[in-house]
């Protein structure tokens, strides 16, 4: 049996379920990776979002090529073609998928006739699962998102103390609604100017002109977990100790003030 491995374009890590359970015979793994434009054409993505995926992806398979996986990247119309293909020429027996987040394109891999078996892997990016959730929500009346929050909290043990807390209060809400002060001086956001690779992505969203929303001009996202991670030091070291006190405020001229700008990375 070869078992083959499908990464889709918002799983791009090392430990998510799929590659994780083959990181010991690697090199006899084959995986794929497939940028679909059909896929871009459903809905109107924001083309710089659509060009922050692609480009990670592409950067993501250079990273598992380097860590010896097998690694095919197709640039293609759709998503069936290349992948029967792949599953042809590569001799497939089993595909495997981590469980998509999003459920419309689960529903669609389950709907999928391929020549192989299908399995679709726990999707491990949550701390909850689905089952851990619909436990909890069980037979609720209501499902309040502070109550599922401070339930996270508990589970996890994230600040707190003896079941309670730290500092005696579950959140600072009202602490953090404050306006901007005159002459506020927000540290300035961590900009990644665009490589080669993601350059070749800004010009093939140019070339197929697809229907969505925003300029490609000015992209300075990162495209790699190093580069998130580096963002994420980033908001930590100059961004998070007036985060809180100003994260509902608006000012003009200014667009991005203390948040942190890395939940397109947690995509």
């Amino acid at each position: 049996m070869t078992i083959g491995i499908w990464v889709l374009g918002d799983q791009l890590w090392s430990g998510q379920t799929a590659l994780k359970s083959h990181q010991g015979d690697r090199s006899q793994v084959p995986v794929i990776l497939i940028e679909s434009a059909e896929f871009a054409r459903q809905r109107p993505y924001h083309r710089q979002k659509l060009a922050l995926v692609w480009s990670a992806m592409r950067h993501f398979a250079e990273d598992l090529r380097a860590e010896g996986w097998s690694v095919t990247y197709e640039i293609a119309e759709d998503f069936l073609t290349p992948l029967h293909h792949w599953l042809k020429t590569q001799g497939i027996s089993h595909l495997q998928v981590m469980a998509p987040g999003d459920r419309p394109f689960e529903a669609w891999l389950k709907s999928l006739t391929l020549p192989c078996e299908l399995t679709l892997l726990r999707n491990n990016h949550f701390l909850w699962s689905r089952e851990d959730f619909s436990a909890w929500a069980g037979d609720r009346k209501s499902l309040l998102l502070e109550d599922f929050y401070r339930a996270g909290r508990k589970r996890w043990q994230i600040l707190m103390v003896d079941d309670q807390p730290v500092g005696g209060r579950w959140n600072f809400d009202q602490d953090n609604r404050k306006p901007a002060k005159k002459n506020i001086s927000p540290p300035k956001p961590l900009s990644f100017p665009p490589d080669a690779i993601t350059q070749q992505v800004i010009e093939r969203i140019e070339q197929l002109n697809l229907p969505g929303y925003g300029q490609l001009s000015g992209f300075q996202w990162g495209v790699s977990r190093q580069d998130a991670l580096q963002g994420l030091k980033h908001f930590i070291d100059v961004g998070l100790s007036q985060f809180g006190t100003y994260q509902d405020a608006m000012v003009m001229g200014q667009k991005t003030l203390w948040h942190s700008l890395i939940s397109p990375y947690l995509i």
